[in-house]
C-alpha cells in the first residue's frame, strides 16, 4: 500500500475542510465582532434606568436616574462618541441635581442638542413636569436644574416626549388636575429656547371619565402626531385609544379611535409608525391572567383600522405573551419580539407582521430564543435593510439558590433566519443583577447596548456596540 499517496489523497479535503471550517468562524467572529464594555458611569450608589439616543455622529447620548447623594434621584447624562470615548464630565454631566426626586426620564435628539423630560417632586407637595436641554458639547442650554413644564397643584406623572421637528418638543403626561381616580393626558410644546407654546401647564388631549395613562407618542410625517393610550373603564373594561393632534395642539380626528375591541381588558400598547402617515398598535389581552395574548392593528391618517376589526392576532397560543418589543420593518409592517409562556419557561419568540396585516412567519410566531431558564425585557431595532438587532435579560444560569441574570443580543433577518448562534449571543455575563438593556442604531449597521448592572454598588451604567 502506497502509505504516501494515500496520506496525501486523505490530507487535502481534510485540510480543504479546516479551511472553509476556519473561514466560516472568520466571517462569523466578524458578525458578531463586538466592541469592549464601555463604563459609562461608575459613581457609588446607583445609576439606573437609562434611555439613549443616537447623537447623529455615530455616538450615543445616554440619560439615567442617579443616586449617588445617597438622598435624592437626580438626572445625569453622558455623551459616547464613535471611537467609544466618553465626551462630557467623567460619570456624567448633572442636568439636575434639584431637591428631592427626579424620576422617569425621556428624551428626544435634535441635529445640535437633546430635550430630556423627567418627573419632579422638588415643590414637596406634588409631583411636577420639568425639562433641560443640553447640546453636543455638553453645555446645559436652559435654566439650573431644569424648566417647569407643568407645575399645577395636582398630581403629573408618566410623560412621553417627541421632537416638534423644529428644534423643541412635545411633551404629554398624567394629569390628576381633574380627579385623582380618572387622571386626564395633557400636553405642552416647548420651543429651542425652552419657552412654551401653548397653555400654561398644558392642554389635555382629550377629557373623559375613564383613566388615561402609559401615553405614547408618533409623529405622522404630516405635520402632526399621534397620542396612544391606556384607557381604563372600571374593573373589566381595558382599552387602547388613539388620537391624531397637530403641531398646534387641534385636533385632526373628530374623537379618538378605540384601537382595541370594545369588550375586555387590554393593555401594554407597543406603537410603531408604518411610514405611510399612519401607526402600527400591539397591544396585550388579558384572558384570565393565565392566557393572554397579543393583537395588532394598523390606522390610516384618516383615523380608519385598516386590518381585521379585532385586530390581527400576532400571538394566541397557550401560557402568556408579554412585554413585547416591536419595530417597523421598513416595508409597511413591524417585527415583534416578546416573552412566551407556552413552555415551563419564559422564551423569546417573534412574528413580521407585513403591511397588509398578513403574517410573515408560521402562525403564533417562531422561537427567537428558547434556551433553558426565562428570557424576557426584549428591546428591538433596525440596523440595516434587512437585519433587526435584539437585546434582552436572560435568566439561562438560575438554576440554583442565587439568581443568576445577564444580557443576551440575536439578528434576524426580514425572512425570519436568526443569524448568529441559535441561543444568543452574549452582552453582559457579570456577577451582579442586570437591569433590562435598551438599544439604539448608531450607524454603519451598528447599534449600541446600554445597561445597569449591580455587581459593584446598586447600579452602574454600561454600553457595548455590535
Amino acid at each position: 500500500m502506497d502509505t504516501k499517496n494515500t496520506f496525501h489523497r486523505l490530507s487535502f479535503p481534510f485540510v480543504k475542510l479546516i479551511s472553509l471550517f476556519l473561514v466560516g468562524v472568520f466571517f462569523l467572529l466578524q458578525s458578531i465582532a463586538a466592541s469592549e464594555k464601555i463604563d459609562v458611569s461608575t459613581a457609588k450608589d446607583g445609576q439606573l434606568f437609562p434611555s439613549v439616543m443616537h447623537d447623529g455622529k455615530g455616538g450615543v447620548i445616554i440619560i439615567w436616574e442617579d443616586y449617588r447623594t445617597g438622598r435624592d434621584w437626580d438626572v445625569y447624562a453622558q455623551r459616547i462618541d464613535n471611537t467609544n470615548a466618553p465626551m462630557w464630565q467623567p460619570n456624567g454631566l448633572p442636568l439636575s441635581i434639584a431637591d428631592r426626586n427626579q424620576r422617569r426620564l425621556r428624551m428626544i435628539r435634535h441635529d445640535k442638542h437633546a430635550i430630556v423630560v423627567w418627573n419632579d417632586r422638588r415643590n414637596k407637595i406634588s409631583w411636577d413636569i420639568y425639562a433641560q436641554a443640553v447640546n453636543l458639547g455638553g453645555k446645559v442650554l436652559w435654566q439650573m436644574d431644569g424648566i417647569p413644564i407643568c407645575t399645577n397643584a395636582a398630581d403629573q406623572s408618566t410623560q412621553a416626549i417627541l421632537s416638534d421637528g423644529e428644534g423643541g418638543a412635545i411633551v404629554v403626561w398624567e394629569d390628576e388636575r381633574q380627579s385623582s381616580e380618572f387622571q386626564d393626558l395633557y400636553i405642552q410644546r416647548i420651543n429651542s429656547d425652552g419657552i412654551m407654546m401653548w397653555e400654561q401647564d398644558g392642554v389635555p388631549v382629550f377629557p373623559s371619565e375613564s383613566l388615561q395613562s402609559n401615553p405614547i407618542l408618533v409623529v405622522d410625517g404630516l405635520g402632526g402626531f399621534y397620542v396612544v393610550w391606556w384607557d381604563v373603564i372600571g374593573a373589566d373594561t381595558w382599552s387602547i385609544m388613539a388620537h391624531r393632534l397637530s403641531n398646534d395642539a387641534k385636533p385632526l380626528w373628530d374623537a379618538p379611535l378605540l384601537i382595541t375591541p370594545e369588550d375586555g381588558m387590554q393593555g401594554e400598547p407597543r406603537v410603531a409608525a408604518d411610514g405611510k402617515g399612519g401607526l402600527i398598535v400591539v397591544w396585550q389581552i388579558y384572558v384570565n391572567f393565565i392566557n393572554d395574548q397579543l393583537y395588532a392593528q394598523r390606522v390610516s391618517p384618516e383615523g380608519k383600522k385598516l386590518w381585521q376589526d379585532m385586530g390581527v392576532p400576532v400571538c394566541t397560543a397557550e401560557g402568556i405573551q408579554k412585554n413585547a418589543a416591536i419595530v417597523s420593518d421598513g416595508e409597511g409592517g413591524i417585527i415583534a419580539v416578546w416573552r412566551d409562556k407556552r413552555d415551563i419557561y419564559g422564551d423569546l419568540y417573534a412574528q413580521r407582521i407585513r403591511a397588509d396585516g398578513t403574517l410573515a412567519w408560521q402562525k403564533d410566531g417562531i422561537p427567537f430564543c428558547t434556551v433553558g431558564g426565562h428570557q424576557d425585557r426584549p428591546s428591538i431595532v433596525q440596523t440595516a435593510e434587512d437585519r433587526f438587532f435584539v437585546a434582552w435579560i436572560d435568566y439561562r444560569g438560575d438554576f440554583g439558590e442565587k439568581s443568576v441574570d445577564a444580557i443576551y443580543c440575536q439578528q434576524i433577518d426580514l425572512d425570519g433566519n436568526i443569524l448568529w448562534d441559535e441561543d444568543g449571543v452574549p452582552v453582559s455575563t457579570s456577577e451582579g443583577e442586570h437591569f433590562p438593556p435598551v438599544v439604539v442604531p448608531v450607524g454603519n449597521e451598528q447599534c449600541a447596548v446600554i445597561w445597569s448592572n449591580s455587581q459593584r454598588d446598586n447600579g452602574d451604567i454600561f454600553l457595548k456596540k455590535f
